[in-house]
């Protein structure tokens, strides 16, 4: 018999267009959200006819999670896709299952994965670190109609930090499994009516296409700065390294801007603790923006000045007694760091 203490779920992102890249993500954790790893991860993808179209073994970035990277076919045929995990936790076997559609009408994001991508949305989840771990404690769920799902009202769960569920304010060590991606728990067997289910967890304000959006959004602010640049985050163009950090410092700026603006409605400003708390984070959040703000002018403003050293040519006219005229050039050479 399965442990019943593990638990999964399986998520996808990018997108499912012949010829790009599809992620798919699978969390291993115990019921109470400490993560687990596994062995023996597989993944099989078929198609409608349940032809096998594709085999692999996906990459663990940190404990229990494990990404796959599908890298479409060209030629790959319209139509939807069966993903199956499979994967060992103290020698039983498991099985988790996700559908995927591949079409030629899609709008592409899978330049959000791209390593350099990913490098800069680090830097930049650090700059707003506590944005992407804040707790909530004790929050009631909202069932759904066949009152085996229970759904609360922030998604992106971090695992690590772990989650307890209460349901009818006792702690449950069995019986349901937690969707860290949608912030949602589904029980095994139908709750009643009068059952009320209660979580603390912990999570991300900001999605990874909210801060790839915020990052490419600043990388073009930066380009508008003479000389002007076409840089982007992959190909030939990618931004030299010197000029991430006005980048990041950037992104970071929208980030906590648009958390401002959040601050101005009721649900919140429930997790800084009602109107007077969201009215102290927002000073606190002004404050931090308009020193990242000062910085990332003063790195866009020398934008223009170039790497050094440098050589810089000055002609200065001198002029002889009338009927003659001569000059002669003065080079300046400096360097710095």
């Amino acid at each position: 018999m399965a442990n019943e203490q593990i638990r999964a779920v399986a998520d996808k992102k990018g997108t499912y267009k012949p010829g790009y890249t599809a992620f798919l993500f699978l969390k291993i954790t115990t019921i109470d959200g400490a993560p687990r790893d596994a062995s023996n991860v597989d993944v099989t993808i078929t198609n409608e006819l349940g032809t096998t179209v594709e085999t692999g073994d996906p990459d663990k970035p940190t404990e229990g999670f494990y990404v796959y990277e599908w890298d479409i076919a060209t030629d790959q045929a319209n139509g939807d896709y069966d993903i199956t995990w499979e994967y060992d936790v103290d020698s039983d076997t498991y099985f988790e299952y996700q559908e995927i559609t591949v079409a030629e009408d899609v709008t592409l994001t899978s330049w959000i994965y791209n390593p350099y991508m990913d490098a800069a949305r680090e830097a930049l989840n650090h700059y707003i670190t506590c944005a992407q771990h804040i707790p909530v404690y004790f929050e009631q769920a909202k069932p759904t109609f066949d009152r085996n799902t229970y759904r609360f009202t922030f998604p992106r769960w971090n695992q690590t930090t772990g989650v307890k569920i209460y349901r009818n304010n006792n702690l449950i060590e069995s019986g349901i499994e937690i969707d860290y991606f949608k912030g949602e728990v589904t029980f095994d067997s139908t709750l009643t009516q009068y059952d009320m289910v209660n979580a603390d967890y912990n999570f991300r304000w900001f999605s990874d296409e909210a801060l790839s959006e915020f990052l490419d959004n600043a990388l073009g602010d930066f380009n508008t700065y003479p000389p002007h640049t076409a840089y982007n985050f992959s190909g030939n163009t990618r931004v030299p390294d010197r000029f991430t950090p006005g980048v990041i410092r950037k992104a970071a700026v929208d980030a906590i801007r648009h958390l401002m603006m959040c601050l101005q409605f009721q649900q919140p400003q429930q997790v800084f603790g009602g109107v007077e708390g969201a009215q102290k984070a927002f000073s606190n959040f002004e404050t931090l923006k308009k020193n990242y703000e000062d910085e990332w002018f003063k790195l866009a403003e020398n934008k223009r000045l170039g790497p050094y050293p440098r050589t810089i040519i000055i002609s200065t006219p001198e002029y002889t007694l009338p009927g003659g005229r001569s000059r002669w050039f003065r080079y300046l050479f400096s360097s710095g760091v």
